[in-house]
């Protein structure tokens, strides 16, 4: 078992096998897994494989085209039980170099950030990327009211990536409060250069969501 944005440090490690459970039993005729690397070139094996009882999908990885890299997993099931269709997506990488590790998300300060402030249902939140490249990031956003005053009402805040040149997403994250207002997240999902639309998805306790998109290009 591994998780969206692990890495790998060694291509021994990384399953032979990729698997998916769901909640509900998928259809086989109409669904799929796809794995791909940063060229897009697809290093699954196509051999899907459903078990109904345990609601799990499957797919084989030919590890002979595994390097070290971005690798994005694509995926689409329709439920057996009610017709509906559900689609996302995750990333992993192997690094055989291991010279990248997850970090826990923090404060960053700086030079080469990419910030973005915009105010929106009278909160003024502000969006950081460092260092703004494809590959691993840190993701810093800091949530205040226009006076500014704390946000106490904070539930949570997502971040959701979509890349829909390369048919990337949505993959969604949920950012660990660092402070009251301050919120951090790091992790490989921005995988690809390109135009990527980064969601902000502030979620509050007895006030509607505050969302915002941001259309941003990634050198």
């Amino acid at each position: 078992m591994y998780q969206s944005n692990q890495i790998f440090n060694s291509s021994q490690l990384v399953p032979d096998k990729l698997t998916i459970t769901f909640t509900e039993t998928p259809e086989a005729k109409a669904s799929n897994i796809k794995v791909v690397d940063q060229n897009n070139v697809r290093i699954d094996k196509n051999d899907l494989s459903i078990s109904e009882s345990e609601k799990k999908i499957s797919t084989s990885l030919d590890k002979s085209k595994i390097n070290s890299g971005i690798y994005n997993v694509n995926w689409l099931v329709l439920s057996k039980e009610d017709g509906h269709i559900t689609k996302g997506a995750y990333v992993f990488s192997l690094n055989n170099n291991n010279s990248s590790q997850q970090q826990q998300p923090q404060i960053i300060n700086q030079s080469h950030i990419f910030s973005k402030n915009y105010i929106k249902e009278n909160l003024n939140v502000t969006l950081e990327v460092h260092p703004f490249k494809a590959g691993y990031n840190t993701f810093n956003i800091s949530v205040e009211s226009i006076d500014g005053v704390s946000v106490e009402n904070i539930k949570n805040v997502f971040l959701e990536f979509n890349n829909h040149d390369k048919n990337i997403g949505p993959l969604v994250d949920t950012m660990k409060q660092i402070s009251v207002g301050k919120y951090g997240s790091s992790g490989i999902f921005i995988s690809q250069p390109g135009n990527w639309e980064i969601k902000v998805i502030v979620q509050r306790t007895g006030a509607y969501d505050v969302n915002h998109s941001l259309d941003v290009n990634i050198p």
